[in-house]
């Protein structure tokens, strides 16, 4: 492992920006402080390598542009196959240029935060070498069949969570990135994108879920031969809908969810804030996603900020009411110090055929909801030709973040003057 490289030859310091100090920053009821004054966060997500020195190099160049557009807070996503290819969970590439990004936002007076994807649904890729490693580990389906991520079209193998050799490893990686960076400079760090099963295909059948699932049932005592476990493919859909098995399914994923933030916080400490994407999206598919979404909310004990995903139920046009009355009810019934924000408030693709007041109503949304941290926005990056980026060649703003760069003032008074 490549340990923490503070290079400072950083491209582009401003000397007359006031540092950043982690020792401030604060995140209660909702909201993030910085030194006791509120800070609503415009979130900038830019999809790099962030292993790859010249990439990172570029986007070093590049935050004068995206601060002189208000960008308080870089979110780096770093892909699990980018940093560790024989899939070990040790990073295999140098960790410094990693550091010289953080160091640089830091020194902006800007809130580096990190996720790590190490999941194969919706992006993600699990390392080749993994595979050689851990054979048995792949994801198997109603059919019993290796699955691929068709929902997505990446077409990559998808990963048991079942399996504890992918999680243990998952750890290890958490740990060994979080070893070679500053952690006191991260406002925040993230669990994999979207944590979910998926929606068009049924999981897990594999020899793993099996012997997981059998020993859940032991422990709560549960024996009615309707929701045992087939022996044998294909599974019926009965067993993939029974209420039993996606109480588990629900568990599992938190479990799953929780285990990696405890691997966060095991190296930058007890107090680190982690945030968890929530993934509520068609409605007809959710128990498939994640069993059941209650259940799943109710046992995800170690985040502190939920994202939701989708804030705007893109099939009917309106906001997406069941993915927040679910987060509020499990909030209120126990107590959770959650934070209510968004993951994607607005990216390149999703929102490209509503018109500027469409796109207003989607962020007045958020605030109607209860969101006063901050929007989350992907990818920031300058691509005419990318869909999913936000921004023309030159830097000047698509139709989706035009609404929000150009006025920006307005919302903030707005987000400062709305109370839920």
């Amino acid at each position: 492992i490549t340990i923490i490289d503070s290079r400072e030859n950083t491209t582009n310091i401003n000397v007359n920006v006031v540092i950043a100090n982690s020792d401030l920053w604060e995140i209660k009821n909702g909201k993030f402080y910085d030194d006791d004054e509120w800070i609503f966060l415009k979130i900038a997500k830019p999809l790099r390598d962030f292993s790859n020195a010249s990439q990172v190099d570029k986007l070093i160049s590049e935050l004068d542009i995206l601060q002189s557009k208000r960008y308080n807070t870089i979110e780096i996503n770093c892909y699990w196959h980018h940093f560790d290819h024989n899939g070990d969970g040790i990073p295999d590439k140098s960790l410094a240029p990693l550091n010289w990004l953080i160091n640089a936002i830091y020194k902006k007076g800007m809130y580096p935060c990190l996720s790590l994807e190490t999941y194969a649904v919706g992006g993600g890729t699990i390392p080749s070498g993994f595979w050689d490693r851990n054979p048995d580990a792949y994801a198997i389906d109603d059919k019993g069949n290796r699955v691929k991520d068709t929902e997505y079209g990446f077409g990559s193998s998808v990963v048991s969570i079942f399996h504890s050799g992918y999680r243990s490893t998952v750890h290890e990686f958490i740990k060994n990135m979080a070893k070679g960076v500053d952690t006191d400079k991260i406002l925040y760090f993230e669990t994999t994108v979207e944590p979910q099963y998926m929606g068009s295909i049924a999981l897990c059948y594999s020899k793993m879920a099996k012997k997981e699932y059998e020993k859940w049932r032991e422990e709560n005592q549960i024996t009615d031969p309707e929701s045992e476990m087939p022996p044998t493919f294909p599974i019926p859909a009965s067993f993939v809908k029974n209420p039993t098995w996606n109480k588990f399914r629900a568990q599992f994923l938190a479990k799953w969810v929780n285990e990696d933030a405890a691997a966060y916080r095991s190296i930058a400490g007890e107090k680190a804030y982690v945030a968890v994407d929530y993934l509520d999206a068609n409605e007809n598919v959710q128990y498939l996603r994640m069993g059941d979404p209650i259940e799943f909310l109710t046992h995800l004990t170690e985040a502190n900020i939920i994202q939701v995903n989708w804030s705007w139920y893109f099939p009917n046009n309106t906001p997406n009411q069941k993915a927040y009355n679910r987060v509020w009810k499990v909030l209120n019934e126990h107590s959770r110090d959650w934070v209510v924000s968004e993951h994607m408030t607005f990216n390149g693709s999703d929102f490209v055929n509503y018109t500027e007041l469409q796109l207003n109503r989607i962020l007045e949304n958020t605030l109607k909801q209860g969101t006063r941290f901050g929007w989350e926005f992907v990818n920031v990056s300058n691509n005419s030709r990318d869909n999913f980026s936000l921004y023309e060649d030159d830097w000047a703003p698509k139709k989706v973040i035009k609404s929000v760069d150009n006025r920006w003032e307005y919302w903030l008074e707005r987000i400062h003057t709305t109370e839920p």
